[in-house]
């Protein structure tokens, strides 16, 4: 049975942990019948200590709902998932991973539109006729856009290692 002081120590628990605590089984259940049950009792200590509790519960979800987002950013940043999350918070979690990890593409591949990416020539070829009939001739160490060579040939030299792309 949950009672008041167990909630003051779990909050405090949480207070002073960096990462999310194990909650006691049911935490979240128990902890509305706990608040329902004080508020059909109307005796003056009981008010007080439902509005003392209140804020505690406050707090121990602002508690961890900043673990959750630092946790959801620490997560897309390196993988490692974090503990002790209930289910509501591991649905929070995800979705709010899923957001970031979205956000975070969808931004970098804009940035990769903007660069502008060209060929270096790594190795000299002479005077050839390419497949769209034209003359080239490659120079070494030699920048050439990507759209300088046909793509089918781009390719080839890339293959070859005649060609290697760079950002110009």
């Amino acid at each position: 049975m949950l009672t008041f002081d167990k909630i003051r120590d779990i909050e405090r628990a949480e207070k002073e942990s960096k990462k999310p605590q194990k909650l006691p089984e049911n935490f979240l259940s128990d902890l509305r019948d706990y608040l329902k049950k004080k508020e059909q009792l109307k005796s003056s200590a009981d008010v007080h200590e439902l509005e003392n509790v209140r804020n505690i519960i406050r707090r121990f979800f602002e508690s961890r709902e900043k673990k959750l987002l630092e946790g959801a950013l620490y997560t897309v940043r390196t993988g490692l998932q974090p503990e002790n999350l209930t289910k509501e918070e591991q649905d929070l979690f995800y979705f709010l991973t899923g957001r970031i990890k979205n956000f975070r593409e969808n931004f970098f591949s804009e940035i990769q539109k903007d660069k502008k990416l060209a060929y270096k020539v790594m190795k000299a070829l002479p005077a050839f006729v390419g497949p769209d009939m034209k003359t080239y001739e490659l120079k070494e160490n030699e920048i050439i856009s990507t759209d300088f060579l046909p793509k089918p040939l781009n390719d080839l030299l890339l293959k070859e290692g005649v060609i290697e792309t760079v950002e110009e």
